[in-house]
């Protein structure tokens, strides 16, 4: 069996972070944790239906119950020795912080993955999304609030210790 890791992605929607997910197979023991997947699974047809439902006035409700499904899925991945991608922005650590004590209960560590992308080619990428999914697209907004907050300068993930960060060339 191989070494058993933890291999999270941080960046902006459109960032890569999915399609560098890919290379880590399921047949070799992955499993990919996203929390755009688990949002398709609870709330069909299409991912726009979370954002509705949330609007809908289950905010807080819809928000806890899908991290709380990641966190279950994350748990039973790592105890029965599977190693996990996760494919999320990351980009509010309080957000993810039960994840975080989850890995850390497995004696793991995360290998962090920065996705650290020109604003001019998130909004390309993001257009082209829009394109091959309508769902998938994100409101200009949503993508410049979560470019700002990567890009702040006292955004979490500047705090990691440059051992456990890989910066991925666009």
């Amino acid at each position: 069996m191989p070494r058993q890791r933890v291999v999270g992605l941080i960046g902006c929607p459109g960032a890569g972070k999915t399609t560098y997910a890919r290379r880590f197979d399921p047949r070799e023991g992955w499993v990919h944790l996203t929390l755009d997947d688990l949002r398709q699974a609870l709330w069909p047809p299409d991912r726009q239906m979370y954002w509705e439902v949330r609007r809908g006035g289950y905010d807080g409700e819809a928000q806890a119950l899908l991290h709380r499904v990641k966190e279950a899925a994350l748990q039973a991945a790592l105890a029965q020795g599977f190693s996990v991608v996760m494919a999320d922005t990351h980009l509010t650590r309080e957000v993810f912080a039960r994840e975080l004590a989850i890995v850390e209960a497995h004696g793991l560590a995360v290998e962090w993955k920065l996705f650290d992308v020109p604003w001019e080619v998130l909004v390309a990428r993001n257009k082209a999304r829009g394109r091959l999914d309508p769902a998938h697209r994100q409101p200009e907004d949503v993508l410049r609030l979560t470019y700002e907050a990567f890009r702040a300068p006292d955004a979490w993930w500047r705090t990691l210790p440059a051992d456990r960060i890989e910066v991925i060339p666009v």
